[in-house]
C-alpha cells in the first residue's frame, strides 16, 4: 500500500472517530431531539390518516407542544398573545425619547472610539512606511538574491505551509475519489446539529396543518424553530457563518450576472437572426470588426446546432413510434467509417434505403421492425403528404448537421471553439454554455477556408479535391475587400483571362445560390460574415447582398456582477500603491526582501482575483448602425454585447495575418533600432531622400536633381 493511501485512510478512521465522539459526548442531546421529533412524526401521521378517512379518533397531535429535551434559552414569548404584548411594549420604548438620546450617546461614543483607532493606524501606517523607506533606501545590484529573513521564511513556509497544502491536496482528492466518506459525514453533522430534527418536525407540522389549518400555530413552530438551531448556533463561531454567509452572498451575485450574461448573448442572438445569409462589419481600425464577427460566428454555430435540434424534435413527432435511435445508430456508423461524409450522401443513403424497401417489403430490415400495419407510412400535415422516407431523408440531413463532430465554422482565420458533445450512447447532446463555471482546456477550431470550395468558376488549384464539397455551416472572412476588391482594383482583370480572378472564379454567383445546398426542412443553415474597414472596399455586385453593420463605437468596459464595488476600488488602491512602491523598490535594489515578497503575495492574489472577476463577468457595448448592402437604405441603430467570457478565451487572434510580418522580419536581420537616425532637428536632403518617398523622389525628379 502507498504511503499516501495509508495516510489518507488513517485520517478518514481518526476524523470519523472524532465526528462520533463529539457527536455521543456533545451532541448527545441533538439525537434525544430526533427521537422526539420522530414521535412527533408518527402522531401527526396516525391524525392525519384518520382525519382523511374520516374516522372518529383520540389521537393527539403533539407537534403543537415545546420540546421536553432542549432548554427554553431564546428570548421570544411562549406564545403569540404574550408575543404582542412584549411587540407592543418594545415599540413604545424604541421611539421614545429616553431611547434616542442613548442611542445618540451610544452612536458619538462608539465613533469617538472608532475615529481614535484610525487615527492610531493612520499614524502607525505612516511610521512603517517611514521606516520602511529607510530601510530599503540603500541601493545594491545583488540581482536575485534572497536576503536572510527572506531564505528563513520560505525555509519555513517550505516545511510547514507547502506540505500541509500538499497533504490537503492530496487527502481532498481522496475524498473526491470515494464521495461516500463525505457524504457520510454531512449526514452526521446534520443529526450533532439538530437540523435532521427540523426537518422531521417539518413534516410533522405539515401532516398535522393540512388537516386543520390553524394559522394560530404557526408562531409556535417559528419559536420551535428557534430553539432547534440554539443548537447549531450556540457552537458555531460567527465568524465561520459570516464567511459562508459572504460565500452565499457571492453565488447569488455571480448567478445574477450569469443571468444577465446570457440575456444579452440572447439579445445578441436576435440581432443575427435579424441579418441576412450574407453581412459585412465595418469600421476604422481598433473597433474591433474581427472581434464582433468572431462573437456572431460563435454564436451562428450554437443556434445552427439548436435549430437542427429543434427541428429534429419536429420530424420525429410525424412517426412517433418510428425507432429512431435504430435508424440514428446505424447513419452514425455510416459517418464513422466514411461512407456518409456530407449532405448529399446523407440524402444517398436514405434513397438507398428505400429502393430496397420498395423492391423487398422487408420492414425488419429497413425500416428496424417498424409495424406497417399498424402504423403509417405518410404524413398529412394539412398542406401535403410525405411519406416516411421523405420525413427519414430531412431527419438524416438534420441529425447529420447536429451530431457531427466537427466545427461548423469554415475561416480564413483560426477561431477556437468549446462546444462539447455529451454521449452516453444514446441520443448525444451538446454543450454550448458560453458561461460555464469551469474553464474549458481543450476545444476544436476553425477549419481553414479554402476559396475554392466557394468558386463556381475557375479554381486557382486546377481539380481542386475540395472543389464542390461545401454545403453548410458559417463562412467567416476578415479583411473581404482584399481578397475580392472592387470595381477599381478589378479594373484591368478580365473574364476570359486564363488565371484565375475576381471576374471569373464566380465567387458573387456562390453568394446568390449558397442557401440551395444548406436548405433542409425550409432552414438555410449557411451564413457569412465578413468585415472590412469601409464597405466601398468590396465590389457593389456582392456588396449589394449584405447587410452592413457599421461600428459607430466599441464602447468602455462594463461589470454584469453587482456590489462589487467597493472590492474594485479597494483592489485599484492597493494594486496602485504596492506597484509604485515595489518598482521604487527595484530601481534602487536587484535582492528579494521578506516584506516585499510578502506585500507581492497579497497583492497578486488581489489582482488575480479582480482579474479573473473582469474576465468572468465583464462586458462591452457595441454601438453600431445596420443599413442594406445598397447604402440607400435607413439606417437602423443597434447594440451589440461583446462578453469577455466567450470572446476572449483564447477564441481569436486578433493578428491573424501577423507571420506573414513575421517572416519577412526575420529575413530583413535587421530592427527598428538599425534605422538611421536624423542628425539634426531639420531633415538634410540626404536624409529626405533616404525616405525612398513618392512625394520626395517626384520633388527631385521634376526639379532635375
Amino acid at each position: 500500500m502507498r504511503r499516501s493511501t495509508s495516510y489518507n485512510i488513517s485520517l478518514t478512521v481518526l476524523l470519523s472517530a472524532l465526528f462520533i465522539f463529539i457527536g455521543v459526548f456533545y451532541f448527545n442531546t441533538s439525537y434525544l431531539r430526533f427521537y422526539e421529533s420522530v414521535c412527533d412524526l408518527w402522531q401527526s401521521c396516525k391524525y392525519f390518516y384518520y382525519e382523511i378517512i374520516g374516522q372518529a379518533h383520540i389521537t393527539m397531535p403533539t407537534v403543537e407542544n415545546y420540546s421536553d429535551v432542549l432548554k427554553w434559552d431564546i428570548f421570544l414569548a411562549r406564545d403569540f398573545d404574550t408575543f404582542k404584548t412584549d411587540l407592543q411594549n418594545y415599540c413604545h420604548l424604541l421611539i421614545s425619547k429616553k431611547n434616542f438620546n442613548l442611542y445618540l450617546e451610544k452612536f458619538l461614543h462608539v465613533t469617538t472610539v472608532l475615529f481614535g483607532i484610525l487615527a492610531i493606524v493612520f499614524l502607525l501606517l505612516k511610521i512603517f512606511i517611514f521606516i520602511l523607506k529607510r530601510l530599503y533606501r540603500c541601493s545594491n545590484t545583488k540581482h536575485n538574491r534572497d536576503t536572510l529573513p527572506l531564505r528563513l521564511f520560505k525555509f519555513i513556509s517550505k516545511h510547514t505551509y507547502q506540505a500541509t497544502r500538499k497533504l490537503i491536496i492530496t487527502y481532498v482528492r481522496f475524498l473526491r475519489k470515494y464521495k461516500f466518506i463525505y457524504y457520510f459525514w454531512i449526514i452526521l453533522w446534520v443529526f450533532h446539529f439538530n437540523f435532521a430534527s427540523i426537518a422531521i418536525s417539518f413534516l410533522a407540522y405539515f401532516l398535522y396543518f393540512t388537516c386543520t389549518f390553524k394559522l394560530e400555530t404557526l408562531y409556535v413552530q417559528s419559536v420551535k424553530l428557534f430553539i432547534d438551531l440554539q443548537v447549531f448556533l450556540d457552537v458555531f463561531p460567527w465568524w465561520i457563518i459570516a464567511i459562508i454567509a459572504y460565500i452565499l452572498f457571492g453565488r447569488f451575485r455571480k448567478g445574477i450576472a450569469n443571468m444577465l450574461l446570457r440575456r444579452l448573448e440572447a439579445r445578441n442572438c436576435g440581432f443575427i437572426k435579424e441579418l441576412p445569409i450574407v453581412s459585412m462589419t465595418c469600421g476604422s481600425m481598433g473597433k474591433k470588426k474581427t472581434t464582433i464577427i468572431t462573437d456572431m460566428a460563435l454564436s451562428q454555430e450554437v443556434m445552427f446546432r439548436q435549430k437542427a435540434f429543434e427541428l429534429i424534435k419536429a420530424n420525429d413527432m410525424k412517426f412517433p413510434f418510428f425507432p429512431w435511435i435504430k435508424f440514428e445508430m446505424e447513419l452514425r456508423g455510416y459517418m464513422e467509417d466514411g461512407t456518409v461524409y456530407n449532405l448529399a450522401s446523407v440524402k444517398e443513403f436514405v434513397t438507398e434505403k428505400e429502393q430496397r424497401y420498395l423492391k423487398h417489403k422487408n420492414a425488419e430490415l429497413e425500416l428496424y421492425g417498424y409495424d406497417t400495419e399498424i402504423y403509417p407510412m405518410r404524413y398529412n400535415d394539412g398542406l401535403k403528404i410525405e411519406s416516411i422516407f421523405d420525413t427519414l431523408r430531412t431527419y438524416a440531413q438534420l441529425y447529420f448537421i447536429y451530431v457531427i463532430e466537427s466545427s461548423l465554422i469554415v475561416s480564413n482565420y483560426s477561431i477556437r471553439t468549446d462546444n462539447q458533445l455529451l454521449d452516453q450512447g444514446n441520443f448525444p447532446m451538446w454543450a454550448t454554455d458560453f458561461f460555464p463555471e469551469t474553464t474549458v482546456e481543450e476545444g476544436r477550431y476553425a477549419h481553414i477556408l479554402d476559396f475554392d470550395v466557394l468558386r463556381l468558376g475557375k479554381k486557382v488549384i486546377e481539380n481542386n479535391p475540395n472543389a464542390g464539397s461545401f454545403e453548410f455551416g458559417v463562412v467567416v472572412i476578415s479583411e473581404v475587400g482584399k481578397e475580392r476588391g472592387n470595381v477599381l482594383d478589378q479594373k484591368e482583370m478580365k473574364k476570359n483571362n486564363d488565371e484565375t480572378n475576381q471576374k471569373n472564379d464566380l465567387f458573387n454567383s456562390w453568394l446568390k445560390m449558397c442557401r440551395h445546398s444548406a436548405t433542409v426542412d425550409h432552414y438555410p443553415f449557411i451564413k457569412v460574415f465578413t468585415d472590412e474597414q469601409r464597405p466601398e472596399s468590396w465590389g457593389a455586385d456582392a456588396r449589394d447582398l449584405c447587410d452592413i453593420v457599421n461600428i459607430v463605437s466599441s464602447g468602455s468596459q462594463r461589470l454584469a456582477l453587482p456590489f462589487y464595488v467597493i472590492e474594485d476600488m479597494l483592489s485599484d488602491v492597493l494594486y496602485g500603491w504596492f506597484m509604485s512602491l515595489y518598482y521604487d523598490f527595484r530601481f534602487r535594489r536587484g535582492d528579494n526582501t521578506l516584506l516585499v515578497h510578502i506585500l507581492k503575495c497579497v497583492t497578486g492574489l488581489l489582482y488575480k482575483h479582480n482579474t479573473r472577476i473582469y474576465n468572468k463577468y465583464g462586458y462591452s457595448v457595441s454601438t453600431i448602425e445596420k443599413e442594406r448592402g445598397t447604402m440607400d437604405s435607413k439606417i437602423e441603430k443597434k447594440k451589440y454585447f461583446v462578453i469577455n467570457k466567450k470572446i476572449y478565451a483564447n477564441r481569436f487572434s486578433t493578428d491573424c495575418f501577423s507571420d506573414y510580418f513575421n517572416d519577412m522580419a526575420i529575413k530583413s536581420k535587421r530592427g527598428l533600432a538599425d534605422y538611421v537616425e536624423y542628425e539634426t532637428e531639420r531633415a538634410t536632403v540626404e536624409e529626405l531622400k533616404m525616405q525612398n518617398s513618392y512625394f520626395i523622389n517626384a520633388l527631385y525628379k521634376n526639379a532635375g536633381s
